[in-house]
């Protein structure tokens, strides 16, 4: 398990989680920046991850006891021996600072969801950035999460209990899984021994394309 501190946050990223447009003015940037000291001092983000051999029996890879279907994962996996299975986390802390603020000031709740989100993506960075080093000789796919392309989000229970989140992390999903805390990530990383054919993350594969909040606005993830 990983225990990283958060950094401090990509505020471009951040505000283009809230659809800002331009610079913020000083009065929200003041809010921005306090909202950020908060988040940074409340939660205490952790990463757990497994790795795991890949087979592929009757057109279905299986990676332990999980099996992955979809033909988006199987053409990401190509190439791949094995597979890294992570999960990430910035605490249920993240979610209380967010449901606080939202009961005196919506603006203040909306900029801590953003910086939040934020936040994750960067500590899924630097545990990656920390995969690389601990497996030099290997090549790695980028991140590949249930409900990207067609790789069902009921994936996530079988994930978690594969990961022991719930023990290590405090991590579950609902019924509908939505991983709770909800500032949290699932992510599967092929491995290979060999360099691995360049592909990139577009919208088209994507499932959330068509309601995605930055496709609307004419800008991507």
């Amino acid at each position: 398990m990983l225990s990283l501190p958060l950094l401090p946050v990509c505020r471009e990223e951040a505000l283009r989680y809230m659809g800002w447009r331009g610079e913020p003015d000083e009065a929200f940037s003041r809010l921005i920046d306090d909202c950020e000291q908060q988040l940074r001092k409340a939660v205490q983000p952790r990463v757990i991850y497994r790795v795991l051999p890949l087979t592929a029996e009757n057109g279905i890879l299986t990676a332990g006891t999980l099996s992955l279907p979809g033909a988006d994962i199987t053409k990401h996996l190509e190439g791949c021996r094995q597979i890294l299975l992570m999960a990430a986390t910035l605490s249920g802390q993240a979610d209380v600072l967010i449901q606080r603020a939202a009961v005196s000031d919506i603006t203040s709740s909306l900029a801590m969801d953003a910086l939040a989100s934020a936040g994750i993506e960067q500590i899924c960075n630097r545990a990656e950035a920390e995969f690389h080093e601990k497996l030099p000789a290997l090549y790695f796919t980028w991140r590949f999460s249930p409900g990207y392309g067609d790789l069902p989000l009921e994936l996530q229970p079988d994930i978690l209990q594969l990961l022991d989140a719930p023990k290590w992390l405090g991590l579950t999903s609902t019924p509908e899984h939505i991983l709770i805390p909800r500032k949290s990530v699932t992510a599967i990383i092929g491995l290979s021994e060999k360099p691995l054919k360049k592909t990139t993350r577009g919208c088209v594969s994507c499932g959330l394309r068509e309601t995605c909040m930055f496709r609307k606005s004419g800008s991507h993830c």
